[in-house]
């Protein structure tokens, strides 16, 4: 359809730009016998200016074997004629004669009807798809900019609120800070009573160890000064009535 229309649009064109091709006038060697008007004061005056409707092809449907001046095509030359018959006018480079007027008005009449018939649908078809394109995007936009307004209201109630939430969140480090200290202090306090417990215990039975090796040093020397004094002052006599004392008390147990 569109390929249609297409062709048809190139067609109208290249008809209508072959029917009214323009011509350069005189171009070429120049007329002859070529009427001169006279000046007011009798001087050669210049040719009035030329009609670009004088040989308008209205209705020549014969156009094809003509010049722009209506005859012959292909002798080289265009003679312009009076009513009489007479030659007044001569160009030596020929221009075809343009296609009729009413041919351009029919096809001018059937582009539009070919509009008509398929550009129109195509054409209504395409507006109403835009014009529902466009309709989505604004209704789009109208979300996006409600999304907006919502998301600007709630920065708006944060923003109006952050003062008492860093008070909060201040108050609440500061409650922990307390409790985190208090939680260590309590905890310093019962390592260090530990610490001296076992302290004072070392040292208690530090004391024990060094009393009872003391004493054991104290009985070992007293023993060992009281058999050197006995080796030294006994006689065989004593030692023979103390055994004897000592037997004695046995006996008696």
């Amino acid at each position: 359809m569109k390929r249609a229309l297409v062709i048809a649009g190139l067609l109208l064109a290249s008809s209508t730009a072959w029917a009214i091709k323009p011509r350069i006038p005189n171009e070429g060697t120049p007329p002859t016998n070529t009427p001169v008007t006279e000046g007011p004061e009798g001087a050669a005056g210049v040719e009035p200016p030329e009609d670009p409707s004088r040989h308008f092809n209205f209705f020549d449907f014969s156009y094809g074997h003509k010049d722009e001046f209506g005859g012959p095509l292909g002798d080289g030359k265009m003679e312009e004629k009076d009513g009489q018959g007479n030659v007044v006018h001569v160009v030596h480079e020929e221009e075809p004669m343009s296609a009729p007027f009413v041919l351009m008005l029919v096809n001018f009449g059937l582009l539009l009807i070919l509009l008509a018939k398929y550009g129109w649908p195509v054409a209504g078809k395409l507006a109403a798809d835009r014009h529902d394109q466009i309709k989505t995007a604004l209704d789009d936009a109208a979300k996006l900019r409600d999304q907006a307004k919502t998301k600007l209201a709630d920065y708006e109630k944060r923003i109006a609120g952050v003062d008492d939430e860093i008070k909060k969140l201040v108050d609440g480090i500061r409650a922990d800070a307390d409790a985190d200290k208090a939680r260590i202090l309590k905890a310093a306090e019962t390592q260090a009573a530990i610490m001296k417990r076992d302290a004072e215990l070392r040292i208690a039975a530090e004391v024990e160890l060094a009393r009872t090796i003391l004493t054991r040093e104290i009985t070992a020397a007293s023993a060992a000064a009281t058999e050197k004094l006995l080796r030294t002052n006994v006689t065989t006599a004593d030692q023979s009535n103390l055994v004897g004392t000592f037997i004695s008390n046995l006996g008696k147990n």
